[in-house]
């Protein structure tokens, strides 16, 4: 088989025009998500530096108790709040990618219904 310098370019256009689509579905959750996911590194890289404090704050100061127990509440609300985002990002997603199957099976459908259309004669 010959080497054709035209299937080998026309190749790289199909890859590249897919990884373009690929990149615009996904690109703004992949963004999203990564964010999210710093988000996540820094408040546990906090959450771990208050776990070390509360073992240096005394039992006696009241102050110091409850800023730590506030500490742990807001931990815990920006934990979950970064698990509702993730959720939502991944239902966000699916509807994403069902309105492309649905796209794809209305073309392909109204394709074959033009398809079998009878071919009108000029007369």
């Amino acid at each position: 088989m010959p080497y054709n310098e035209n299937d080998f370019f026309n190749k790289i256009k199909q890859w590249d025009n897919r990884a373009a689509q690929w990149m615009g579905r996904h690109f703004y959750i992949i963004l999203f998500e990564v964010i999210l996911v710093i988000i996540f590194l820094f408040t546990f890289v906090n959450a771990l530096k208050i776990l070390t404090t509360s073992f240096d704050v005394q039992k006696k100061s009241v102050t110091d108790q409850l800023l730590l127990t506030q500490s742990y509440n807001s931990i815990l609300i920006v934990m979950l709040l970064i698990l509702i985002a993730l959720g939502l990002l991944n239902v966000i997603n699916s509807n994403s990618r069902l309105r492309s199957v649905l796209k794809n099976i209305e073309f392909n459908l109204s394709k074959r219904r033009n398809d079998h259309k009878p071919q009108e004669k000029d007369s």
